[in-house]
């Protein structure tokens, strides 16, 4: 009964036969000798160093055989370098992905500001998509125009816009559109059509857009030439250029067209308020020159974007925490930043008001720090009690609140409570009886993979594979803690009442006489609860004890506790106290099959079995 998360232990004992199969790789066995099976990462960490070592050789081995058999094989020159292009780009973006979750790993590492903007994965070189086309788009030659005719004439057609910059309308004429914006063409045809035909109405539409080649130079990571689609813009063709490198500016970009510079774009005019030109639409034969980066400051702490940013010329602190949102709300109280400034000779850290920020022109290696204060946020603690009380549900509980004062918030316990098997489960103990199940797992694989093989080891059959299996299976985690439920007790002795903690769950199971019998018993069954009978009784209800039972018998109570018996006192008739609730588990003796160590292998899984296992009893709502 997992009560917080899913178990990962089946996946776990999936992996531990997949594994002991690959082993036969290495180590001859009678279950199979052809299967073959990849193997995880988590399995190889459990090897001993020599099978490890062995088979991610093997593995490598294999992977050089099929790069081999690539390059061999019979393609073009022009499909190799396709694919090696594909290769590059798919590199590029794994490295990025490595480096991003590299950063957000380290809180303290800043990036440069801006450079988010421009990570996006490429496909291909070819042209991208762009936004869509309004009535501002500039038609030019090589768009075509989807021309609709109503009225007295009734036609539809697609017309290319041709090198003098006109369309020619059959039975109409020719009409100049080349310059004009789409909304302004849209216009003047529909008047210029009109007159040539009275009671003629043109519709029009931008039916194809024309492909541009613009030259995308300096600081870009991939620069070259581009053919993309007439609507792209300055950022569109650096988007399709894998965005600025490192060294290239965001502050100074030009747009250079017929050998003249029409326009300089500064890219924080758009990160920082947001004002995007979008008229200036490329052309064939434009150049993007991307110049390079002069200096950055780094700016951490009280702000809203901490990061690496550029300053232009003559530009201050004050600038810079504008371009990092201002102030946040973890700078309320301070008074002053610091100013980290570096020479070749010298270094000096200064305190500067906040009325002299405008006043601090920025060098080269200055580093602005911003103090900062933040309240941790200490959510109130929550949680549940179910079952049998009065109030069941969530409760928010203060600090050092106990079963008891939850019980009593809840109502108290409704008639027929069964307080002796209520359970708490907690998510602390839950983890960490998941880690000691991944523990109890590998220390299972590495005695199983490094007794395969030897003499004293022998075979193991795929019976001992099988009830391994079921061993491990049965341990689930499910973070139940003991405790007293009783309330006079509890007032009686306040050592004993548990302070709860954050997503604590209680249950409070109605009472149920039932014994659970569990293991290997000839015919194990759930039996009514009889207070005069004898745990030997039982298990001659049961149809007594397999010849694989081992020499211990585990009572668990339905509270969690758990006690251990020898089989040879039971001829005694020695007494022991049965609750309504109670699990008789017999575990097998797996030491009695071959090639299996019982101490090594499965002690450690049923040492710690008790609690799983009272998780299965008179437990529900």
């Amino acid at each position: 009964m997992n009560i917080f998360f899913k178990s990962s232990i089946d996946l776990k004992i999936l992996t531990t036969l997949l594994a002991l199969t690959a082993v036969i790789l290495i180590y001859p066995s009678p279950l199979n000798a052809q299967m073959k099976t990849e193997l995880s990462e988590e399995f190889l960490e459990g090897l001993p160093p020599s099978v490890r070592e062995s088979l991610e050789s093997q593995n490598s081995a294999e992977e050089r055989d099929q790069l081999e058999k690539l390059l061999k094989s019979e393609t073009t020159t022009e499909t190799n370098k396709a694919l090696l292009q594909k290769l590059k780009d798919q590199l590029e973006i794994l490295e990025k992905s490595i480096d991003d979750t590299s950063n957000n790993a380290t809180k303290d590492r800043l990036e440069r500001f801006g450079s988010n903007f421009f990570r996006t994965v490429y496909s291909s070189f070819m042209p991208v998509n762009a936004p869509n086309i309004g009535a501002d788009y500039i038609l030019d030659v090589g768009d075509s125009l989807l021309v609709l005719l109503t009225g007295k004439v009734s036609s539809s057609e697609s017309i290319l816009i041709q090198r003098d910059g006109s369309i020619s309308i059959e039975g109409i004429g020719k009409i100049y559109v080349a310059g004009k914006s789409l909304g302004d063409a849209e216009k003047f045809i529909a008047s210029f059509v009109e007159t040539a035909s009275f009671g003629t109405n043109a519709f029009i539409s931008l039916d194809q857009m024309r492909d541009v080649q613009v030259l995308l130079l300096g600081g870009v990571n991939r620069p070259g030439i581009y053919t993309i689609n007439g609507g792209a813009t300055l950022l569109s063709a650096i988007d399709v250029a894998g965005g600025i490198s490192e060294n290239g500016t965001y502050r100074s970009i030009e747009l250079r067209r017929n050998n003249e510079t029409i326009k300089t774009f500064d890219l924080y005019d758009i990160f920082v308020y947001g004002n995007y030109e979008p008229l200036y639409t490329l052309r064939s034969g434009d150049i993007i020159f991307v110049n390079p980066v002069r200096f950055q400051v780094p700016v951490s702490g009280g702000v809203n974007f901490p990061a690496i940013f550029e300053p232009k010329s003559g530009e201050t602190i004050k600038d810079l925490i504008k371009y990092a949102g201002g102030f946040s709300a973890d700078f309320s109280g301070y008074k002053e930043v610091i100013l980290k400034r570096t020479t070749p000779n010298a270094q000096d850290i200064k305190s500067i008001s906040l009325d002299t920020l405008d006043k601090i022109v920025l060098l080269p290696r200055d580093v602005i720090k911003i103090p900062s204060y933040r309240n941790l946020f200490e959510p109130i603690k929550k949680v549940s009690i179910t079952g049998m009380v009065n109030r069941p549900g969530e409760y928010f509980v203060e600090d050092n609140e106990k079963i008891s004062d939850l019980i009593e918030r809840a109502g108290g316990y409704k008639k027929n409570a069964y307080i002796y098997g209520a359970a708490l489960f907690r998510e602390e103990a839950f983890l960490k009886e998941d880690l000691y199940a991944q523990l109890n797992y590998s220390d299972t694989v590495n005695y199983i993979v490094s007794n395969i093989g030897k003499s004293t080891g022998g075979n193991i059959g795929q019976g001992s594979l099988n009830l391994l299996v079921e061993e491990l299976r049965s341990r689930q985690p499910n973070g139940r803690i003991v405790a007293d439920f009783n309330l006079n007790e509890l007032r009686a002795q306040p050592s004993k009442d548990i302070a709860l903690f954050n997503n604590d769950k209680i249950i409070i199971p109605e009472m149920q006489k039932v014994i659970y019998m569990f293991g290997a018993f000839k015919n194990p069954s759930n039996y009514t609860y009889d207070a005069n009978l004898s745990i030997k009784s039982y298990i001659e209800a049961a149809g007594g004890l397999k010849k694989s039972a081992y020499k211990e018998i585990i009572v668990i109570d339905p509270d969690g506790n758990t006690q251990v018996f020898n089989r040879s006192l039971f001829s005694l008739s020695q007494n022991v106290d049965l609750y309504p609730g109670s699990i008789i588990y017999a575990p097998r003796d797996v030491g009695k099959l071959s090639g299996l160590s019982y101490a090594a292998t499965i002690s450690p899984v049923l040492s710690s079995l008790a609690l799983t296992l009272a998780s299965f009893n008179s437990i529900k709502d």
